[in-house]
């Protein structure tokens, strides 16, 4: 399967014919609790992961979410 990620195109492969999003972040080493996915550019809700399934030629976006700040 070919997939556009954060503007790159990747091939995945699956012994499934299908991904499920949360499997496939998992498949590509993410933490879901510190990210935001958009799929074909609508940001899609944690809770959904589970049953939003990834098709071939899907673009996603992995926004990586950083704490951090000063301390003064």
């Amino acid at each position: 399967m070919k997939l556009k990620i954060n503007g790159e195109i990747k091939t995945i492969q699956s012994p499934e014919a299908d991904f499920i999003l949360e499997g496939l972040l998992e498949h590509l080493g993410y933490k879901p609790q510190l990210v935001v996915v958009e799929l074909n550019g609508v940001i899609v809700n944690p809770k959904d992961w589970i049953n939003t399934k990834i098709k071939n030629g899907d673009c996603l976006e992995v926004v990586t979410i950083v704490g951090g700040g000063s301390y003064s």
